[in-house]
């Protein structure tokens, strides 16, 4: 059950919250170990449908805020269960609140910090889990817990970037198809009908703008459904293993946008190895825990393999060397840190070294796209100039 709280603490100042427990005297108990003197307890009343509650995972700058925050009031003596209760209170995030309530039962009931926040995925990954339990065995967790926030922030950053960049030519896209629709659907048609009067002969490129105009015209509602339609035939499709092995080894060929893809993995890979081997994870469990933070099917199956390999007694350098999806320099420099037992210092440079390419990368893209989308927009919009004035010159050199 759920219980709404008003209550004052040792040094008399008003506090409110919500705790979940099995009865309200229950409640009344636990909060009174917490040193809380209740005012007031209520049941809240359970919602039958609840938007907050539904699927998604807590944004990730919730997650920031809420590991920041913990590691803070841990260092500073909070035990995990008060912290926690306080981070309960203060989030405006309902749904992360909740699984913030059920973690706090799950470790008065003997269940390890860690292990809570395994039971709910969607807000805290293998990543995070396998950090939090690193800093636990190390007794370290809180400064494991604040480096893991700057992670997170860092993580934040790039994702930002990268969807900063997929805007530009999004739009620029969009709008062409628009304003081909728009010409093909009202203009075309009042130019027909003076072509028609006239009589004409129209050349091969007007006739096609012509009948792709009436087509839009009759079929424009069904063409939507086919879209739609095929839209969701393919996010099915994404979900098969062929699909979204061929759909990400397209992306990786994408011209200039590939590139960016994987320096944006490079990133992502080397920082969480650098995060996960500081936190003391074994190094098998860094590999198998640092493959899922990349969206890429193709360097999860290699990172996978290099993990196989590693577990064997293979070097952690030779194998990255080995791999044609990592750049020479990854794997040279792991051979560095490996001689000197640096490693994850080593790998916490080379991911500044790539969020600083990306960070350029997406800084220029507009210039780097701009030729191509150019060359896009000029075929489309000139196509349409040209079969629209060819028949009008034909009608001036007729007259």
């Amino acid at each position: 059950m759920h219980f709404k709280y008003r209550a004052k603490n040792g040094q008399g100042e008003g506090v409110k919250g919500e705790i979940e427990a099995s009865d309200q005297s229950s409640a009344s108990a636990s909060l009174r170990e917490q040193g809380l003197y209740l005012s007031s307890i209520s049941k809240v009343s359970e919602k039958k449908f609840s938007i907050p509650l539904i699927g998604g995972k807590t944004g990730l700058k919730d997650k920031i805020i809420f590991t920041q925050q913990l590691g803070i009031m841990i260092k500073s003596g909070l035990a995990v269960v008060e912290a926690l209760h306080a981070l309960a209170t203060e989030t405006e995030n309902k749904k992360f609140a909740t699984e913030i309530n059920d973690v706090i039962s799950d470790v008065k009931g003997g269940t390890t910090f860690s292990d809570a926040l395994a039971k709910h995925p969607r807000s805290f990954d293998a990543v995070y889990v396998n950090t939090v339990k690193a800093g636990e065995k190390s007794g370290k967790l809180d400064e494991i817990l604040v480096e893991l926030a700057i992670q997170l922030e860092k993580d934040y950053t790039l994702n930002s970037k990268l969807k900063g960049a997929m805007i530009y030519p999004a739009v620029v896209l969009t709008a062409l198809v628009a304003v081909m629709i728009l010409v093909l659907v009202v203009i075309i048609p009042q130019l027909k009908l003076i072509f028609d009067d006239v009589g004409v002969p129209l050349p091969l490129m007007t006739r096609i703008v012509i009948g792709l105009s009436s087509f839009l015209q009759h079929y424009i509602i069904y063409l939507a459904i086919g879209v739609i339609a095929l839209a969701v035939l393919f996010k099915y499709w994404l979900k098969t293993s062929r699909g979204r092995s061929i759909y990400d080894r397209i992306r990786l060929k994408i011209p200039v946008l590939g590139s960016l893809f994987k320096k944006t993995y490079m990133a992502k890979f080397t920082r969480t190895f650098a995060g996960l081997t500081a936190a003391g994870l074994p190094l098998i469990d860094v590999f198998k825990t640092t493959k899922d933070v990349i969206d890429n099917v193709i360097y999860q199956k290699a990172i996978e393999e290099m993990s196989k390999k590693v577990e064997v007694g293979e070097p952690i350098s030779k194998v990255i060397k080995d791999c044609p999806l990592f750049p020479g320099m990854v794997g040279q420099l792991a051979a560095v840190g490996e001689k000197s037992g640096n490693i994850d210092v080593v790998f916490k440079s080379m991911a500044d070294f790539f969020d600083k390419e990306v960070d350029n990368m997406t800084t220029n893209l507009s210039t780097l796209l701009e030729p191509i989308l150019m060359v896009v927009m000029g075929a489309g919009i000139g196509f349409l100039i040209i079969s629209v004035l060819q028949p009008i010159y034909g009608l001036v050199n007729a007259i």
